[in-house]
């Protein structure tokens, strides 16, 4: 596989002149399709008449890999206080020294073990309907925004599962916290501490 350097020169179709063009290699602020994000200083190859980025060799396929992962679009719901209550209270049970950094990873984490499984998107339905009434209860409680970011592949998750419960964004996020309860704060034991604290243990590394 050819590695290629600085002022190097090659060909390729330059969508915007319609025609193949020369092009010279060099490190590029590249930015994602999607919009958000941006790979910076890559190699790639720009189009000789117009400046525009025209082909990206394989060797900066990781660091592309990378800034993906760290490009970060905002998540943000208003909740009444006891959501919140709820989530930092299960933060505390994995890691009381993590404080609200954890709200974020188990948010993500219960998001990427739902998306793929019909059985738990059924429960995140159900949640919504059985808790219906203790979450009018607190209505008059004051509320509280959970602001984050997450990458794009969480934020994608994220949407496929409001797709696939037919839930909006903010009652989601409530019944996700209602697993957070039931599986975290109400145990004694629970079950998947040991992996909630491994989780834990590298986020703090």
């Amino acid at each position: 596989m050819k590695i290629w350097y600085a002022g190097d020169k090659s060909k390729a179709l330059c969508e915007k002149c319609r025609k193949v063009v020369a092009t010279t290699f060099d490190y590029h602020d590249v930015p994602f399709e999607s919009g958000i994000g941006v790979a910076k200083q890559i190699m790639a190859a720009t189009c000789d008449e117009c400046g525009t980025v025209v082909a990206i060799p394989p060797q900066s396929t990781p660091a592309i890999r990378v800034a993906r992962e760290i490009a970060s679009r905002p998540l943000e719901v208003v909740m009444a206080a006891p959501f919140m209550d709820t989530l930092d209270l299960a933060s505390y049970r994995i890691d009381p020294s993590a404080g609200v950094i954890l709200r974020k990873s188990l948010i993500a984490y219960f998001v990427h073990r739902s998306v793929n499984d019909d059985s738990l998107v059924e429960r995140l339905r159900r949640n919504a309907e059985l808790h219906r009434e203790k979450w009018r209860s607190w209505h008059d409680t004051p509320s509280k925004r959970l602001s984050m970011k997450v990458t794009p592949r969480v934020g994608d998750e994220f949407d496929e599962l409001v797709k696939k419960s037919a839930l909006n964004k903010t009652t989601l996020v409530k019944s996700i916290v209602m697993d957070i309860a039931s599986e975290i704060v109400e145990p004694e034991e629970p079950r998947m501490m040991p992996e909630l604290r491994r989780m834990a243990a590298a986020l703090a590394a």
